[in-house]
């Protein structure tokens, strides 16, 4: 007992300074410690359109988010444009397609990541590769699940094998410049799988992603929920994870109240509101990136989707 009271006394200062800081970062509006960042639709080959966002919010986009699928080699043409010689983050999104973890696991796609090794060996800059992205969602074909029975999935410890695989391969090539983003979506219902399940280790992660929309008022199941009550649970449990690495929000949107492709209209709700309520939020620390989803899709994703919300943000980021 007394060297446990010994422990903890000589701790203490430590972690009390530990406490103080993230308690005073915390105090702080999300506004004030992010770097802003976008997906917008047809980009991926046309930067000018992210840069046409960025105008139109009269700020400077930090990061460019777009997506890849299996058999693509990055980093190439598309990244250098979008780096802005360095000066611009890029994010990319890497479906690994109709594989199973168990395969990257055992090599059989080592041929093509030494593919993506060359690439990034000749590539000049940083680039943020997300993997598997949202993999703990229950729509996905890849999920781990316990009886690893989804198509393209397999088991959570299959899962960490074939992440450790693909981190370990491009870093016995020289490729120091990929660095790697954990990605699940925010949701924790039961279906989904915990993410301390599918954790490959701090080791073989760089970033902590989380992906989450307010998806507003549905005929099923859906219901319009403020920017903190979507992230605020997986977002603690993530951080739990990795003691220091900083997080990204890779993929966030809010439908406006008004109907889109069937859902119903949430009354008395307002996007233009709920953006405001995002960037003064407080009970994330460490947040430095939000990425907002800027496309029309199964909601109207998009800052444009009415002058107030482009409007909102405009303010938030100035």
């Amino acid at each position: 007992m007394l060297l446990a009271v010994s422990v903890a006394l000589v701790l203490l200062p430590t972690l009390f300074t530990w406490t103080a800081a993230d308690a005073a970062r915390a105090r702080e509006p999300l506004h004030r410690q992010v770097r802003f960042g976008a997906w917008v639709e047809g980009m991926t080959l046309d930067p000018g359109r992210l840069d046409a966002l960025g105008r139109r919010l009269r700020t400077d986009v930090a990061v460019a988010s777009y997506y890849w699928g299996y058999g693509d080699v990055f980093p190439a043409g598309p990244e250098l444009a979008h780096s802005r010689g360095g000066t611009r983050d890029v994010l990319l999104s890497w479906d690994m397609g109709e594989t199973r973890f168990e395969e990257w696991a055992r090599g059989d796609h080592d041929a093509y990541l030494d593919q993506i090794a060359d690439a990034a060996l000749s590539y000049p800059y940083d680039v943020h590769v997300r993997p598997w992205p949202e993999m703990n969602g229950d729509w996905q074909s890849f999920q781990p699940t316990r009886d690893g029975g989804k198509a393209h999935g397999g088991t959570p410890a299959e899962f960490v094998s074939a992440w450790r695989h693909v981190v370990d391969h491009l870093r016995a090539a020289g490729v120091d410049n990929v660095k790697w983003v954990f990605n699940p979506t925010v949701d924790t219902y039961a279906q989904t799988t915990p993410v301390a399940d599918i954790w490959p280790g701090a080791d073989y992660v760089d970033v902590l992603g989380l992906d989450g929309f307010n998806w507003g008022n549905d005929a099923s199941w859906g219901r319009w929920q403020p920017f903190t009550s979507v992230f605020k649970k997986q977002y603690q449990r993530l951080t739990r994870l990795h003691p220091t690495a900083p997080v990204w929000i890779c993929e966030v949107g809010s439908k406006e109240p008004r109907r889109h492709d069937g859902a119903p209209r949430d009354r008395g709700r307002s996007k233009a509101r709920w953006i405001t309520a995002m960037m003064k939020a407080r009970a994330f620390p460490r947040v430095d990136t939000v990425v907002w989803f800027n496309e029309a899709k199964e909601r109207d994703w998009r800052l444009e989707s009415s002058p107030a919300s482009l409007r909102a943000m405009r303010r938030a980021l100035r």
